[in-house]
């Protein structure tokens, strides 16, 4: 993809790709994938899963180039392979680190071969910026990274840069000052890895972040708050991944 394709030509692919899903499913879901051992916080995973519907029912209402409605449900990893789904996220802690099972590992891997996506989500809005950045040690991330490649050649790693065409497919978008923020100051940071198989993209890996307040990273309050709404450059970049993911 060189160039930002028009409107007019993204409403004609997205319906196309949006009416085969619909023939082949009685909805079209938008599926938040969920562990067998989740390391996340009760509070946290309520808040992981109430901010996605919130997402999801804005990008109901608001975008027009989807044509259909999307419906939000939370599927265990263990049973996706059992459904036909395009597109997933999936939220880990990395402070609390989720380890996935030998099982999960293989459907993930699967699913991935078969064509589906998923948009992975750090979650670092619950600590503050000492507490987040000094971590080194990524399960999810090596499972992407490392064992992906190693049990198929086809998988392949990099990192996304600002003028990467995820960045401009619907929204030209702006990094937002906490990803700025950590892309610039954290080196040990997995933000924008990109994760292909035989060419075509399968995984991007964003951050949840916190907010930046006289140049500091803060944490997040518990409890946490009930205002879903989101930055508007994260979520112009995650309706851009959406339609990259299923048009791609």
């Amino acid at each position: 993809m060189s160039h930002r394709p028009s409107r007019a030509a993204l409403v004609l692919v997205l319906a196309a790709c949006l009416e085969t899903a619909v023939a082949r499913a009685a909805d079209y879901p938008w599926v938040m994938l969920a562990p067998a051992n989740d390391s996340r916080d009760a509070d946290e995973v309520a808040h992981d899963d109430q901010q996605s519907l919130s997402m999801v029912a804005v990008i109901n209402q608001d975008e027009e180039l989807l044509h259909q409605s999307l419906v939000w449900r939370k599927v265990m990893i263990k049973d996706l392979l059992a459904m036909q789904v395009p597109f997933c996220e999936m939220h880990f802690d990395a402070v609390n680190p989720v380890g996935l099972t030998p099982e999960e590992k293989g459907i993930l891997a699967e699913y991935l071969k078969r064509g589906g996506f998923i948009l992975f989500f750090i979650d670092a809005y619950p600590y503050p910026e000492e507490e987040f950045w000094k971590i080194k040690e990524w399960p999810v991330i090596d499972f992407l990274t490392r064992e992906l490649p190693a049990s198929d050649p086809g998988f392949t790693i990099r990192k996304a840069t600002d003028d990467f065409p995820l960045f401009k497919v619907h929204y030209k978008t702006e990094t937002a000052d906490a990803i700025r923020h950590e892309l610039t100051g954290n080196p040990n940071t997995p933000n924008r890895t990109l994760v292909y198989y035989k060419s075509r993209l399968c995984c991007f890996v964003m951050g949840s972040y916190s907010y930046l307040e006289d140049g500091t990273w803060q944490a997040a309050d518990r409890p946490f708050s009930t205002d879903f709404s989101m930055e508007l450059k994260s979520y112009q970049l995650i309706v851009n991944v959406y339609i990259y993911a299923i048009t791609d």
